[in-house]
Parts: C-alpha cells; sequence; structure tokens
C-alpha cells in the first residue's frame, strides 16, 4: 500500500492539512474534539507517521542532535549517553548515535551523516581529534566536545570534562596513605586517556616517590584485557603492591589475572579502578574506584548543547567533580 502523506489524512478526515498538522503537533485547543478523533482514527488506521526531517526544513530545526562516541559498549559511556538521552527526552529532542572504533576517519564520516539528518548540534564523546576539529568547525554547527581532554580556540565548541587528572591523583595518594611502596598504572596507549597517568605520575613526585617507567604499563584501550596484559609485563619485571588502572575494566582484568596468580587483594596488592561502572560493586572483591559521575557528565552536556541551541546561550566549559568510593580491593 501506497505510503500516506498528511494530505491524504486531511482529504479522508475532510479537514484542511493545517488542521491536521495543529492536531499532531498538540496545538489543537481550538479544534473540536470530534475532529480530533477523526483525525488521529485515520492517523492510527493507516500508521502515518510524520516525516521529521521535513518538519524541520520548514521550521528550520529538527529537535535531533548527535552524538559521536568511540565505543557505545563501555558501560562508563552508555552511562553517559543515558544521561544525554534522559535530558534530551525531558526537552522533546530525539539523540542519534554514531559509534567511531576510534578511528578518525569514521568521526568525519559520523558528521557527514548526522549534518545530513538535519541535525541541530552534536556532542562529540571522548572523540573529536585536533585534525577533524579544525575541519568540522567550518560547518557552523554547536558542538560540545565531553570528557577528552579537549582544548580548542574553534568557536562555537563548548567543553564539558571530568577531571580525570584530579581522579588518577586521589586514587594515587590513596594507594599511597595505605602503605604501598610500588605503585603501577595500567592504561591504555598514550595516545588516550593521558590526563590520568598524569595525575598518577603528579601524585607520586607529590609524595616524593621516584617515577619508574618499569611499573607503568600503556597498551591497547580501556578494556579488561589491557588489565590482563599489564598484569602480565608487570609482574614479569619485579613485585608491586599496589596498582591503579586507568578505568574499571581494566581493574576487572587486573584482579582476574591477579586471582590467577594466587594473589590476594588486597592482603598482597591493593587495586584502585577509575569510573565507578555498575560491575566494579560485584567484582572479586568489590572495587574500590572513583567515580566520575558518568550521568550527570551527560546531562550537563546536553543541556549545554540545547541552550545554545534554544536560547541561543553561548557555549562555556564545565568541570565535573570526582569522588573516591571505598570497597574491599584498598
Amino acid at each position: 500500500m501506497k505510503k500516506k502523506t498528511m494530505k491524504d489524512i486531511a482529504m479522508e478526515a475532510g479537514v484542511s492539512i493545517t488542521t491536521v498538522s495543529k492536531i499532531l503537533n498538540n496545538v489543537d485547543m481550538h479544534i473540536s474534539e470530534a475532529t480530533r478523533e477523526r483525525v488521529l482514527g485515520i492517523v492510527q488506521k493507516y500508521h502515518y507517521v510524520p516525516n521529521e526531517i521535513a518538519k524541520g526544513l520548514r521550521r528550520k530545526s529538527s529537535n535531533m542532535i548527535g552524538v559521536v562516541t568511540y565505543d557505545i559498549a563501555d558501560p562508563y559511556i552508555a552511562k553517559i549517553v543515558t544521561g544525554i538521552e534522559s535530558a534530551c527526552r525531558a526537552k522533546g529532542i530525539s539523540v542519534l548515535i554514531c559509534n567511531t572504533d576510534t578511528e578518525k576517519s569514521s568521526e568525519l564520516d559520523s558528521f557527514r551523516f548526522l549534518r545530513s539528518k538535519m541535525v541541530d548540534g552534536i556532542i562529540f564523546l571522548r572523540s573529536l581529534s585536533s585534525e577533524n576539529a579544525e575541519s568540522i568547525s567550518q560547518f557552523k554547527i554547536p558542538i560540545v566536545v565531553v570528557d577528552h581532554g579537549f582544548s580548542t580556540d574553534i568557536s562555537d565548541v563548548g567543553i564539558v570534562d571530568v577531571n580525570s587528572h584530579a581522579a588518577a591523583y586521589k586514587a594515587t595518594e590513596l594507594l599511597i596513605r595505605k602503605g604501598c611502596r610500588q605503585i603501577s598504572y595500567i592504561g591504555p596507549s598514550p595516545s588516550t586517556g593521558s590526563t590520568r597517568i598524569e595525575g598518577y605520575i603528579n601524585a607520586l613526585k607529590d609524595c616524593g616517590r621516584e617515577i619508574r617507567a618499569d611499573l607503568i604499563y600503556q597498551q591497547g584501550d580501556f578494556s579488561s584485557e589491557t588489565g590482563l596484559h599489564g598484569i602480565a609485563s608487570l609482574f614479569a619485571g619485579g613485585c608491586i603492591d599496589g596498582v591503579l588502572c586507568g578505568n574499571d575494566l581494566i581493574a576487572a582484568g587486573a584482579l582476574l589475572a591477579l586471582s590467577e596468580k594466587r594473589l590476594r587483594v588486597p592482603e598482597d596488592i591493593k587495586v584502585v579502578g577509575i569510573d565507578n561502572i555498575s560491575i566494579s560493586q560485584y567484582l572479586n572483591p568489590p572495587l574500590t574506584t572513583v567515580d566520575l559521575h558518568g550521568r550527570e557528565v551527560g546531562v550537563e552536556s546536553a543541556e549545554m548543547l540545547m541552550s545554545r541551541i534554544q536560547n541561543d546561550v553561548p557555549l562555556g566549559e564545565k568541570f565535573i567533580d570526582c569522588e573516591i568510593v571505598s570497597r574491599k580491593s584498598v
């Protein structure tokens, strides 16, 4: 059956296209209940769905924003996206999500796709390289960059950042206070997560500790495999009694590797993660971690972007603080 248009709905109901539009957009206060029910009955009969892009062309707004992220499967990223969607839903805004798998070329592909859908703005979540930022800035679309240690002079770019440096600093300080002498860091390759390794190094320096390259493992990504490989590599070179992991997934892998080596946590070695994803409380032992308030990050980024789109509020910078969540791994 041919897809019905708003004109078809109007003709069958015996009303104008404007009347159908008002009913579908809930601005039908002066339309009789009988007419409203007749139109909605026809809409339901044909499963009619308004063309949102066409509506957007008419009002120069799609009521959609885009989100570009490197890995939607990451539980912490999912917490942020949940916050974004919650804030947008409250304002009647739809969200389109693109996954880049950390590929810079995919960032541009995702940007082009979202522009083709006429989104009103884009949130780059732990994504957007400096090279791509220069290219994207030419298109004059509001952008918010989230949790990426991003710094730019490009106009119409807002920043919502968690204090990853402070998170790693606090976690390292905690391990020192708990008596650890040989504290290692396990994190992704230096191209990502750089502020976390800096927090670890600065905490050691401020406490008068030596910075030892043989206690630092930076390879792979923010996954459990990085924790598994990190423990195997670090223990091949010597003994450690404390581990700061770049995130909770890495910590999960580290805990498994330590268990396989028959090392007790926290008696033999203490472990701290970062992010406070839901699974961290169910690990063995439950993981001490640093809460980066992912959902709040998502809400703040969405509200910043929507304020720019709907009320022309200039984009700025927002920093979300972090806090230690003490459990049984320290």
